[in-house]
């Protein structure tokens, strides 16, 4: 795979004609950080423009969903967190997360002919090899007001001797799957320009649409899981996504149970042949 000098991620190239209404209003670049979901906590006490965006090439305290680490070496990756100022209910934090995951996908099958899946509630894989992840939490401005940072890790020019070998989910890169190396700028901008668009049909509350869309790309679905949820475990079978988007199981005592993707976590799966 053809190696390049980094292009590296500045506000004023990604924004060269972005077309956003929203994402990317402002676009924030650091060369190193712990985590542009540390940035984004400080700036939620500023007078920030919504859908501002965080960049940066480098993360020395990463972090994905339950705490885990996000490794990505420098200029290789995306990683980047966005700020929205929204009045979705708590208990549909999921749904935001389902929206985000939906845009990524979406535009990995069609801006770079992938062909992308979601893991409920928050993984992109490629043939079963993990792409990226996202995080989304609500935190409080200094007006008590909510506002949703939502992280997202891609993995753009990884090669394979790059990625750490003791992943639970072997990972990839879109470099790896295209075998080329891949303009970041164009891939962000193009990123931005997907989740704008998927971020608005979420404020207009098309929610059927949107789980129309999360069930088509979702792989979860169909599959038994032992789901860990508050301490307990669950049996049973994938069936479907809730309306605000909860992952439905249908437990092995024919009762059916919804999760919310904030807190529950799969052990172990297999699929329904």
């Amino acid at each position: 795979m053809k190696t390049k000098t980094p292009d590296l991620l500045r506000p004023e190239e990604i924004k060269k004609n972005l077309k956003t209404k929203i994402v990317g209003s402002e676009i924030l670049y650091y060369e190193k950080t712990t985590s542009t979901m540390d940035v984004a906590r400080a700036l939620i006490q500023t007078n920030f423009k919504n859908g501002t965006t965080i960049f940066t090439e480098e993360q020395s305290n990463g972090r994905g969903r339950s705490n885990h680490v996000w490794v990505c070496p420098k200029y290789k990756g995306l990683l980047l967190t966005i700020l929205l100022k929204h009045t979705i209910k708590p208990d549909s934090l999921c749904l935001l997360i389902g929206t985000i995951a939906v845009a990524i996908t979406e535009m990995v099958r069609e801006s770079c002919q992938l062909q992308a899946e979601i893991k409920w509630p928050n993984d992109i894989l490629i043939s079963g090899k993990k792409l990226g992840g996202i995080l989304v939490t609500i935190e409080k401005n200094h007006n008590r007001q909510p506002v949703f940072l939502i992280g997202i890790g891609i993995n753009i020019n990884n090669s394979e001797r790059e990625f750490p070998n003791n992943l639970h989910i072997p990972p990839t890169s879109i470099a790896i799957e295209k075998k080329e190396y891949i303009d970041r700028i164009l891939f962000a901008r193009t990123l931005l320009q997907y989740l704008d668009k998927w971020y608005l049909i979420l404020r207009d509350e098309h929610f059927k649409y949107i789980i129309g869309k999360w069930k088509e790309y979702c792989i979860t679905i169909g599959k038994e899981l032992i789901i860990a949820d508050y301490g307990k475990e669950y049996s049973g079978r994938v069936i479907g996504i809730s309306y605000n988007g909860g992952l439905m199981l249908k437990l092995n005592n024919g009762s059916t149970k919804i999760f919310r993707g904030e807190h529950a976590t799969i052990k172990s799966e297999r699929c329904i042949l």
